[in-house]
């Protein structure tokens, strides 16, 4: 069994509250694995993503008593190779982008890479410096590439070459944060479920910073793994967000560097505006 609707990104947008918020609907399947990452990556292997076919239909093992399935993957909508993929295995599924203004998203992104301890560059600014040095090695993740991955404009028209207007659903994280009701409202429209469910949206996930005491919070992470699938969902993300809360710092972008990105994605920012039929004007002040 493969799904019928996906969310393709951005990551560092609200995608994981999607996540939550969709999994607590009765009509609705979300694959327990967040993030596989299979039309990225097909036959293609590559840590912590599934690259077989079979592998990835197994995810939706018992999906088939329910009426929609789906999954989250946060790369599909930067990933070149995601849109064919898509089209080829599920031509007929609904598609959900939800998009930050990329210069918070860029930032939001380096701390949760620092969070991960993927990202070896104590400042943005030093990550920013060799983005097409790493852009240029295949090696390395699309997830530390912090300008490229929030060019909307760009990534953008490779789904519409191959899908209907109709088939895609844009939303704004700003709408998300404002009037989640609201906005789960039109996801759960959009993929044909009973839109009137409200899922409990009161624990904020995929908290991101720098670990203070990194020692500590190693142990802590790793103690948290080991209990985590003994709590129930929304207890053990409530205890993960105070602990997160604790034991980490939440840096702030530079003045100087936000006026740089805001310029750098001035253009591409004003395409996805024009692409997407939602006002991006809150993004270019």
């Amino acid at each position: 069994m493969l799904p019928n609707f996906l969310i393709i990104g951005a990551p560092r947008s609200g995608t994981t509250h999607l996540y939550r918020g969709l999994r607590q609907h009765p009509e609705v399947f979300m694959s327990d694995f967040k993030e596989p990452m299979f039309f990225a990556y097909e036959n293609t292997p590559r840590d912590g993503a599934v690259s077989d076919i079979n592998a990835y239909q197994a995810l939706f093992h018992g999906a088939e008593d329910y009426r929609t399935v789906g999954e989250a993957s946060t790369l599909y909508l930067y990933s070149p190779r995601a849109p064919e993929a898509i089209w080829r295995h599920v031509p007929g599924a609904r598609l959900i982008a939800i998009l930050r203004n990329p210069a918070d998203r860029a930032f939001s992104q380096y701390t949760f890479q620092r969070f991960l301890e993927t990202e070896p560059l104590d400042t943005f600014e030093a990550a920013l410096a060799v983005e097409d040095t790493r852009a240029s090695d295949p090696s390395v993740s699309p997830f530390l590439l912090y300008r490229r991955v929030g060019l909307y404009g760009s990534q953008i028209p490779r789904y519409f070459q191959r899908f209907s207007r109709d088939q895609l659903l844009f939303l704004l994280q700003d709408d998300l944060d404002a009037k989640p009701d609201a906005v789960f409202r039109q996801i759960f429209s959009f993929i044909g479920v009973d839109p009137d469910f409200q899922p409990d949206l009161r624990h904020k996930t995929n908290a991101s910073g720098v670990p203070e005491h990194t020692t500590l919070f190693r142990l802590v992470k790793s103690v948290g793994r080991r209990v985590k699938n003994l709590l129930p969902e929304r207890t053990a993300t409530r205890l993960a967000g105070s602990a997160h809360e604790a034991l980490l710092s939440r840096p702030t972008m530079s003045h100087q560097t936000r006026t740089e990105l805001q310029e750098f994605f001035r253009e591409d920012i004003q395409r996805t505006e024009e692409l997407i039929g939602l006002s991006l004007a809150h993004w270019l002040q």
